[in-house]
């Protein structure tokens, strides 16, 4: 349930995007939406695999594999800038409001998954 509220309000995020700025690439928005929806995706794997682990596994993998989730989407993003054949401005707007709504998700995540944890 709480997934379908995140895909939504991410949605009716990107609504807002597009019904905002009327003159934005419909193309790009969708992609740096994509991007942004990934990097969540990425990190609802991982935080589903975090909750079998022992502290001690969780402390010692969580921070690294964040970094290389980081660098992929970065990776991707710099390819689609250099290689894209859409408004480079729209794309960035949009992966960067997507993104950072995805990366308040992740906060939240983790610090209820921080606080649910023993000892």
């Amino acid at each position: 349930m709480r997934i379908l509220f995140m895909i939504a309000a991410g949605l009716l995020a990107l609504i807002c995007v597009l019904f905002f700025g009327p003159g934005l690439d419909i193309a790009a928005v969708f992609t740096g939406y994509g991007i942004g929806f990934l990097a969540i995706g990425l990190h609802y794997v991982m935080s589903s695999l975090s909750k079998r682990w022992e502290n001690e596994t969780f402390l010692a993998l969580y921070t690294p594999l964040s970094m290389v989730r980081l660098l992929l989407v970065l990776g991707i993003f710099i390819v689609l800038i250099i290689l894209g054949k859409f408004d480079q401005f729209s794309f960035t707007v949009s992966f960067l409001i997507s993104y950072i709504y995805h990366s308040v998700i992740n906060i939240l995540l983790l610090n209820r998954s921080a606080n649910n944890r023993p000892g």
